[in-house]
């Protein structure tokens, strides 16, 4: 099972009289429904226009599936696309006035019409931006990945619904397959205590935990529905 999985980096150059360095964050996103309509009709037609811009607002919900549009698009720029064959992904780039980046709070990729991506992250306020100096640069990657159903799901002794298995690969994308619903990752296991559709993967013991977006399953929903987990 073949899919593709996005995650960004947003980079911002910081110089104040001690330090002269950069803020660097990195996060995952869902793809949309649209967006996965996207890329399947990109792979055998023209029928959408191709990936042209990359875009911020201030919205506070949390993504899903059937998002269209950004919650609150406050800027948008022009990227340049790039495919890195080796590592089989596509790697998109673009810059942002730091003024621009102020405020925000979620990030998508457009072509002319559809969104792609989208994602959430911690408001850049001015304790971000202090210091800032030049323009904040984006570099966005879609990866291709290969995954498969996986079963044998068992309780996390945390609790909180949530669940864990086994994975020696590092994992990079998770989804129901039933309802297309991506999941989001997250940077510490405790952050599944309070997101639902998420998922963590522990490096060190090579455990991938997840808390699906229903609180209603249990160990029987979860071993019978049809949780894909993607792979490098």
């Amino acid at each position: 099972m073949i899919g593709i999985t996005g995650n960004y980096t947003i980079s911002i150059p910081i110089q104040t009289m001690f330090i002269n360095d950069k803020i660097e964050f990195t996060n995952h996103n869902i793809i949309t429904q649209f967006g996965e309509s996207f890329f399947l009709n990109r792979w055998i037609n023209d029928a959408f226009e191709p990936i042209e811009y990359i875009a911020v607002g201030n919205g506070s919900n949390q993504p899903q599936k059937t998002d269209l549009t950004l919650g609150n698009e406050t800027s948008r720029r022009k990227c340049n696309c790039e495919a890195d064959l080796k590592n089989k992904r596509l790697v998109l780039t673009t810059a942002f006035k730091a003024t621009e980046m102020l405020g925000t709070s979620e990030i998508g990729v457009f072509n002319d019409k559809i969104m792609i991506s989208h994602d959430r992250y911690e408001k850049i306020d001015d304790t971000f931006l202090s210091g800032a100096i030049g323009e904040v640069t984006i570099e966005y990657r879609f990866q291709l990945a290969t995954g498969s159903i996986r079963r044998g799901w068992k309780e996390a002794s945390q609790g909180n619904n949530i669940f864990y298995i086994p994975e020696k690969n590092e994992v990079i994308g998770v989804f129901e397959n039933n309802t297309k619903n991506g999941y989001r990752r997250v940077t510490q296991l405790e952050d599944l205590y309070t997101v639902k559709g998420a998922y963590y993967y522990d490096t060190t013991s090579q455990n991938l935990y997840i808390r699906p977006t229903k609180d209603s399953d249990h160990i029987k929903d979860i071993n019978e529905e049809e949780i894909v987990v993607q792979v490098n």
